[in-house]
């Protein structure tokens, strides 16, 4: 049992960023040194990467070779490669994209594109400080790898890096990823630009489809303050759909033959999206604009972060998400109705957000099983991280705090169920699963990667606590060094605008974190309301505060970790009676 120490002297870096040295306890099946995990109901999880390396080492998928280069093999890995992003199964592959510095990316677009003002080497020095090292910040040799497309055969382990900066001068930031027609198709942006990519997996040749813009008008873009990356990819009725943000606006595309990069064409724009889309790097989610997409029961869903300062009902309350259908007439048009968003204006079956009474989900992710779309919440981390960081206040993040996220199901009819969620007005009886909110964790922040395999539905979360474990160890382990606690606070008064000590903001934060158990959670359901916890705790890893990826393999299934301590990991899933069998 954790005991409180004498609440004086935090601020938000250190919350977010402070040592993890201390940790002494994670529940669970994986040590230090081990690359199996166990869950106590039925499931083990083995690591594929790096598999010699335990948990709490370094990962990454690849190694680090030096002066920006990687290779395979060497048993050294990237710290760099910190998410699988976009990421897809192909018979004995995962193809994933990965994130590099998600960190420290995040703190470049609070300089740049939100106008925070920081020293980047003091910052550097913050960080290294609150972590005690443990959070990466850079390359041993300072040099910057950058993403990467790399192919993982899943039976032994081995892998083949496609696209790199050093190898084939592309730095990729691939979000999602699907298939079509023996194709993969790869979104978000390489070289900043927003880009999809095909990928021939017989052959490994990439090759870019489409462009969402030249790097003329992506400059013009930015200094407007526009968040240009592709996030929504699906495949509806043998066509490829897209979102992206152009010079106009949010658009969505459709193409019958991807392959031909003169095959894309818009179907929908800002105005057929009722004026959803927000996309401005102020806006929820960094501006999320169009967050996911997925046919269902014929048509279309699209789900839209909205949050914009203007609709924003105070200053730290986002408008929530909406989700728009389109339908595909007979003669080739798309016809768009609003199913969650503005009731009066647009007609809309459902407020923003669902429930009136839920406020912090700025976008939502989607998942087909069965006779139903299942949709998760995702809560706006990023307002809460820079509000932390730079104005040492927590408010936001204790709202989020107070409503982890709910999973929702709509029928055939557009009727909605809670699934998992605290009972309100709306939901009287609360989730029809007995789970409450965030699965019964306030830490859990997104329903972040959805997958049905086997037979069965499986839910992978966004741990919020893994990136505050700093201020748990300030404010709640009585072991913390007094002169750890002291240099500290010394950097938080040199970044924290108007420091005037610890907030009340930041004692209720550590409230919540002294009741965490940090690490991604992982449930499975096979009738979609019953569930099974496989995790809680990353897999005994508490680096792992998110499962970003899933891949359907003939190997079985594969999920991929984001990790932005010691890099992403990619593990095997196998249900005990498989193995039996």
């Amino acid at each position: 049992m954790k005991n409180y120490l004498k609440k004086t002297g935090v601020g938000l870096a250190a919350l977010l960023c402070a040592g993890l040295c201390s940790l002494t306890g994670c529940a669970g099946g994986a040590e230090k040194g081990a690359a199996v995990y166990h869950s106590e109901t039925g499931y083990t999880a083995e690591k594929i990467t790096h598999p010699e390396k335990g948990v709490k080492e370094i990962d990454g998928i690849v190694d680090y070779m030096g002066n920006g280069t990687m290779g395979t093999g060497l048993g050294t890995g990237d710290r760099g490669q910190n998410y699988s992003w976009g990421s897809i199964g192909y018979g004995d592959y995962m193809y994933i994209g990965t994130c590099y510095g998600a960190w420290m990316n995040t703190l470049t677009f609070m300089k740049t594109a939100l106008g925070r003002e920081f020293d980047d080497d003091v910052m550097k020095a913050a960080l290294e400080e609150y972590y005690h090292g443990e959070l990466y910040t850079s390359e041993p040799d300072g040099a910057e790898a950058l993403g990467i497309l790399v192919k993982l055969n899943v039976k032994t382990g081995e892998s083949k890096i496609l696209m790199s900066k050093a190898d084939t001068g592309q730095n990729t930031i691939f979000r999602n990823a699907v298939e079509l027609n023996g194709r993969l198709y790869f979104c978000g942006a390489v070289n900043a630009l927003p880009v999809i990519y095909e990928v021939n997996p017989e052959t490994d040749e990439c090759k870019e489809v489409y462009a969402g813009m030249t790097m003329e008008e992506y400059k013009e873009a930015f200094m407007k303050g526009y968040s240009v990356g592709i996030r929504g990819i699906c495949v509806f009725e043998d066509r490829l759909i897209v979102s992206c943000i152009n010079s106009d606006g949010a658009v969505i595309l459709e193409s019958e033959n991807p392959s031909e990069p003169d095959s894309f064409k818009v179907i929908a724009d800002d105005e057929k999206l009722f004026g959803y889309p927000a996309y401005r790097f102020c806006d929820s989610i960094y501006g999320g604009s169009i967050f996911d997409m997925t046919g269902f029961r014929d048509s279309l869903y699209v789900t839209i972060c909205t949050g914009t300062p203007e609709n924003a009902s105070d200053r730290d309350t986002m408008q929530s998400f909406a989700m728009v259908r389109g339908d595909l007439s007979e003669n080739g048009e798309w016809v768009w109705n609003s199913v969650i968003g503005d009731k009066e204006e647009d007609g809309a079956k459902y407020t923003f957000g669902i429930d009136p009474q839920r406020t912090r989900s700025g976008a939502a992710n989607l998942q087909v099983f069965g006779d139903y779309l299942y949709i998760g919440e995702y809560n706006d981390e990023e307002i809460a991280v820079e509000r932390m960081l730079f104005d040492n206040d927590f408010t936001f993040m204790n709202k989020n705090f107070e409503q982890p996220v709910n999973l929702y199901r709509m029928d055939k009819n557009e009727e909605i169920e809670l699934i998992v969620g605290d009972a309100d007005e709306m939901f009287p009886d609360g989730g029809l699963s007995g789970y409450g909110s965030g699965f019964g964790c306030s830490e859990n922040q997104y329903v972040w990667k959805m997958t049905v395999y086997d037979g069965k539905f499986y839910v992978g979360t966004y741990d919020a606590s893994s990136f505050l474990i700093p201020l748990d160890e300030y404010m709640n382990d009585k072991n913390a060094s007094e002169e750890w606690k002291s240099r500290v606070d010394g950097y938080i008064k040199t970044l924290c605008a108007d420091y005037s000590g610890v907030p009340q903001s930041a004692v209720t934060c550590a409230e919540y974190l002294d009741k965490a158990v940090f690490g991604f959670d992982l449930y499975v359901t096979e009738d979609g309301v019953n569930f099974t916890k496989i995790t809680d705790n990353g897999f005994g890893d508490p680096y792992n505060h998110g499962l970003r990826a899933f891949g359907i393999t003939s190997g079985g299934l594969y999920i991929g970790t984001a990790n932005p301590f010691y890099g992403t990991q990619v593990w095997k899933l196998t249900e005990e009676t498989e193995k039996r069998k």
